[in-house]
């Protein structure tokens, strides 16, 4: 009897196991730039790879390679787009993701999007089908950072900053969205040059010379030939594509005159040689010094006559200092390494607010019991967060109001850490900085609103003599709940010396217009800013950076 129950029980068991659970789908993405839904440059374009995020979608983790199968390891997807229903064509499945090639002979329009697996279909979900919405191939497959460009000229080799790319010389861009294309899909495809989707891609923010642009022989799978344009350089040069007027994610590639080896004597106190050797010590061992003056400029709110936000600006000081070890791969996407070169913008997006959680995951260094920091008007002590997600991190507070440290007319600053700590010893370091014209923004008041499509001109005078500025700003698109928002942010960089930047339409047009909540408008913010930067050396770090920054800041809707 026992042995019988068992027998049951076992076989019980057995069923169970071999029952698939009902697919559900999360989400969809370019498979290159994983643009959100809500933002205006997001869409699943016709003929594209893209990815579909979800549970249970396959009962084993599989691939295939060309030609291609419609079904996968017992998984198929169906697409309704206007009454048109078109079968996905998967490259791989597991139970988590699928990606897969939308059929060029999708409809444009809002549909419906299903996954069958083990003979149980989800509940549909939307998809937002484009002609064109091309995602770029990144270096780190993110979406972000240095763009997976190879340099045809060159042997096709990948760029990087000792490979840097010479003006003149064609890149082979990879990346998916570019638009429909003729032909079966889940065949090889013959490379066509789609002529009819007119492109720009964008080199440093100058137009470069496109000599082809089409499926590679993989479907699903765009090729872009580009020539490097004269007259950028730098080792993050932004890159960005669009395609039918629709930009693509931004990216940064490296560029120099002549030789392999870029530089951005602009804007970063680190040469290319010193980057790369610590990139190859597999940890970096990083400590920043940081001295800003803040000018904060906030627009009044009012609810059904309420003021619930009085406006006005105002002017605070903030010193700050930490200490943290990256992987290779942390400090390289950190923005601590390397700004966007000069000329150039890059966009980044964001969804959710954040929180300390999760802000950081490197690894913070005890640099002592308290960081001194001297001035004219002063001294301060910059004590250590007790938030272990901060830890690392030495600041007078966080506050609204703190005080005033540095004079109007700059002045000499001097930082030490006593004795130093268990993980850096101790060190003085000092920032001298003239502020005798400090940077005025001079069409601050009349910027009221941004109209994405337009481009925007900020102007300025005076600032740090040999510095550079950087023009930043960021949109809400909507906040369904008090911990969820959707939004993106540009940042550009410029000479000080220009007096006047141009923030292209491309790079706004990445922006979501803003947001409100209860019909008030969430104002989008509009910065800029004057940096300077230089090193400083200390026992236990591999790099020191201290940097000194004024900031005027404001707050406009994006339209």
């Amino acid at each position: 009897m026992r042995s019988t129950l068992a027998t049951v029980l076992l076989g019980t068991i057995s069923l169970a196991g071999s029952m698939s659970a009902q697919p559900t789908v999360g989400g969809l993405l370019n498979n290159f730039s994983y643009i959100q839904p809500g933002l205006p440059n997001y869409g699943i374009a016709q003929g594209c790879i893209f990815d579909i995020f979800g549970t249970n979608l396959a009962a084993s983790t599989a691939s295939q390679g060309v030609p291609l199968q419609t079904t996968l390891a017992g998984t198929s997807i169906s697409v309704t787009v206007n009454g048109v229903t078109t079968q996905p064509i998967p490259y791989f499945v597991s139970t988590g993701q699928i990606a897969a090639i939308l059929p060029s002979a999708t409809p444009v329009g809002t549909g419906t999007i299903t996954v069958t697996s083990g003979g149980q279909t989800s509940a549909t979900a939307p998809i937002v089908v484009v002609e064109s919405a091309f995602g770029l191939l990144t270096a780190a497959a993110t979406g972000t950072g240095a763009a997976a460009a190879y340099d045809y000229t060159n042997g096709n080799t990948l760029i990087s900053q000792v490979n840097a790319a010479n003006p003149g010389e064609y890149l082979v861009l990879w990346g998916s969205g570019l638009g429909p294309a003729p032909g079966d899909e889940t065949q090889y495809q013959t490379p066509t040059n789609l002529s009819s989707i007119p492109i720009e891609v964008y080199i440093g923010e100058v137009s470069a010379a496109v000599a082809y642009h089409g499926r590679s022989a993989y479907p699903g799978l765009d090729q872009i030939n580009v020539v490097v344009p004269a007259g950028v350089s730098g080792c993050s040069v932004s890159l960005v594509v669009t395609a039918n007027g629709v930009p693509s994610n931004y990216s940064t590639i490296a560029v120099t005159a002549s030789g392999r080896t870029c530089s951005d004597p602009g804007t970063s106190p680190i040469t290319p040689t010193q980057y790369q050797t610590l990139l190859n010590q597999g940890t970096v061992n990083l400590g920043l010094l940081s001295l800003s003056k803040i000018t904060t400029t906030t627009l009044p709110v009012s609810v059904d006559g309420v003021t619930i936000q009085a406006g006005g600006t105002t002017t605070s000081d903030f010193a700050a200092a930490f200490f943290e070890r990256y992987t290779a791969a942390q400090f390289s996407s950190s923005g601590f390494s390397q700004s966007v070169s000069i000329g150039s913008c890059v966009v980044t997006t964001f969804s959710g607010i954040p929180t300390t959680t999760g802000i950081l995951t490197t690894q913070g260094l005890n640099a002592g019991t308290q960081i001194n920091l001297t001035g004219p008007d002063g001294a301060l002590v910059l004590s250590p967060e007790s938030i272990t997600a901060l830890s690392g991190f030495y600041t007078e507070a966080f506050s609204s109001t703190l005080p005033a440290i540095i004079p109007a007319t700059g002045g000499t600053f001097t930082f030490n850490n006593g004795a130093g700590g268990p993980d850096v010893g101790a060190f003085t370091a000092t920032i001298d900085q003239n502020l005798a014209t400090p940077l005025t923004w001079t069409n601050m008041t009349s910027i009221t609103s941004v109209t994405r499509a337009n481009g925007l001109d900020v102007t300025w005078t005076g600032g740090i003599a040999g510095s550079y500025v950087e023009i930043s700003g960021s949109s809400i698109a909507l906040q369904v709940t008090a911990t969820n928002e959707l939004g993106a942010s540009f940042a550009c960089t410029a000479p000080v010396s220009a007096g006047s930047f141009t923030v292209p339409a491309a790079v706004l047009e990445s922006l979501p217009a803003s947001g409100n909540i209860a019909g008030v408008v969430i104002s989008g913010s509009l910065d800029l800013a004057n940096y300077s930067a230089g090193q400083f050396t200390a026992p236990g770090l591999d790099l020191g950076l201290a940097v000194f920054a004024t900031d005027s800041s404001t707050q406009v809707p994006y339209i």
